[in-house]
């Protein structure tokens, strides 16, 4: 199943932490789109950050992107009830992804992106991967199954990268789900990935390693770079993010290389 680029919704989600950080793959992202069409990119935003829009606008200064910051009421209605938990690394923000059904009802694709990315050539492998399944996610190697589920066997999915068929995510009622995913398991390591990784379950495809080429494994396997010398989406999962102090081979030189060259004023 395929979509147009007006049917598409390109999505992040950050907060005042990330705000500057969330620049850097938005603006590879326009760099390395050669579509004709306008993308239509939609930031998940605490309520706070609406009114910085023009702000991230401008420090992006892409053409090619039509940005708009969104703050979604099922969103805030999981704050108010204490269920948009924190993780470590990971902000109550992070959860806002759960409702991109609700948000964006005028479209039927989303593809989401983390905020701590970088885009490193054209988006249109992508932007046009064919929707086989409800929803498409490079699959997890990091133990998370078992963490979690308590079973190494169970397929389980990194969510810094995915594409979702919307009209499923309404239809199938998923964000509720999720909802009473959290109410009845609490708190965990990846609280909104774990949720959709168990309601999603059965209802997902994996994506090319390519579109979501996790950096810290660079660390762990020597050989990762060589086997995938040309990734499209590089993620700075975890603690290792390239404004820290641990230096990744290749990739978070190339992250600052942007970030400083970004027109960022304080």
């Amino acid at each position: 199943m395929s979509f147009s680029i007006k049917e598409t919704v390109i999505v992040t989600s950050f907060d005042e932490n990330y705000f500057n950080y969330a620049c850097v793959p938005i603006k590879t992202l326009g760099q390395n789109y050669s579509g004709k069409e306008k993308l239509h990119v939609r930031c998940l935003v605490p309520k706070s950050l609406l009114e910085q829009q023009e702000k991230f606008i401008n420090i992006v200064n892409e053409d090619a992107l039509d940005i708009k910051f969104v703050c979604s009421n099922s969103y805030l209605s999981l704050v108010e009830e204490d269920l948009a938990y924190e993780s470590k690394y990971i902000t109550k923000n992070m959860s806002h992804r759960l409702f991109i059904g609700s948000t964006f009802q005028d479209y039927k694709k989303a593809i989401y992106i983390d905020p701590d990315t970088l885009v490193l050539r054209d988006i249109e492998p992508l932007l046009n991967y064919p929707l086989t399944d409800k929803f498409l996610a490079v699959v997890e190697y990091t133990g998370m199954s078992k963490k979690t589920f308590g079973n190494p066997d169970y397929p389980y999915f990194n969510s810094g990268v995915f594409i979702a068929d919307l009209d499923f995510w309404r239809n199938e009622n998923l964000e509720s789900k999720f909802v009473t995913w959290l109410k009845d398991n609490g708190p965990t390591d990846c609280p909104e990935q774990d949720a959709m990784n168990e309601v999603l379950r059965g209802n997902w495809s994996p994506l090319p390693l390519t579109f979501n080429l996790l950096a810290f494994k660079l660390l762990e396997d020597t050989t990762l770079q060589q086997n995938y010398d040309d990734p499209l989406v590089v993620h700075f999962v975890g603690d290792l993010k390239p404004w820290g102090e641990v230096k990744i081979p290749i990739w978070t030189d190339k992250w600052k290389d942007v970030f400083n060259k970004l027109n960022i004023i304080s």
